[in-house]
């Protein structure tokens, strides 16, 4: 029973965090509920780069006790830390927006096989097909924490969701479509990132554990080694 309780804690926090999230800018903002979430610079876009920036540290550290533990840097992990601090970057200074804005979209550049999608609007899904990429590299990494595993697959999930979402042509919707899409797509992001911050807490957890269980064994080895090591020295001063 403690063992389920530890398993479900973390996601059932993150779970708490995002619904307050919505809840209280959904909320400041009604009925205009759209206003504190949706746009590109409020409040929410703020929230979602800081989880981000936080995911990337997150990894970054996990990488290095992967060091630590295993004697070489977790390359998987290094890579997901760049990717999202590229995130975070992009999400509070919107550059894959202006990239589109002032260089695909008025060259009218399109992807012709996805109709839906807007000029220029293809950016984020050259990045989540990079991410898709490197998930299966990512899976196998996690194969020692089951809660990270877990977490690491809604978060892929979601940011799929998410990236679909941000491919679709604003100019196919009214107005009121397009304020519910774009304030139901942040929300979803935001989902994602905690998961995906959520994914290397686990992971960290478990491999810190993993470090300060093995540290006591470490000790007790070079204790046995050094009676050895002295009579070593001692034999070859005499």
């Amino acid at each position: 029973m403690t063992g389920r309780r530890h398993t479900w804690a973390l996601p059932i926090t993150l779970g708490g965090v995002w619904a307050a999230a919505v809840l209280v800018l959904v909320g400041a903002g009604w009925p205009r509920y759209w206003t504190y979430v949706a746009a590109e610079d409020t409040p929410m876009t703020w929230l979602q780069s800081v989880v981000l920036v936080l995911t990337a540290a997150g990894w970054a550290v996990a990488a290095y006790v992967h060091r630590l533990r295993d004697g070489r840097y977790a390359v998987p992990w290094l890579l997901l830390a760049v990717g999202f601090l590229g995130l975070g970057l992009d999400e509070r200074f919107a550059l894959h927006e202006r990239i589109r804005d002032r260089i695909l979209a008025p060259a009218d550049i399109r992807i012709p096989f996805l109709p839906w999608v807007g000029p220029g609007d293809f950016v984020l899904l050259a990045v989540g097909a990079a991410g898709l990429a490197l998930a299966p590299r990512v899976w196998r990494g996690l194969s020692r924490d089951r809660r990270a595993r877990m977490l690491f697959v809604v978060g892929v999930g979601l940011a799929v969701l998410a990236v679909g979402m941000d491919s679709v042509d604003p100019a196919r919707m009214g107005l009121d479509v397009e304020r519910l899409e774009q304030t139901l797509e942040e929300c979803v992001e935001l989902a994602s990132g905690l998961a995906f911050l959520g994914a290397a807490v686990a992971w960290l957890s478990t491999g810190l554990r993993a470090l300060v269980d093995a540290a006591p064994q470490e000790g007790l080895r070079a204790a046995a080694l050094e009676p050895a090591q002295s009579a070593e020295a001692t034999s070859l001063s005499a």
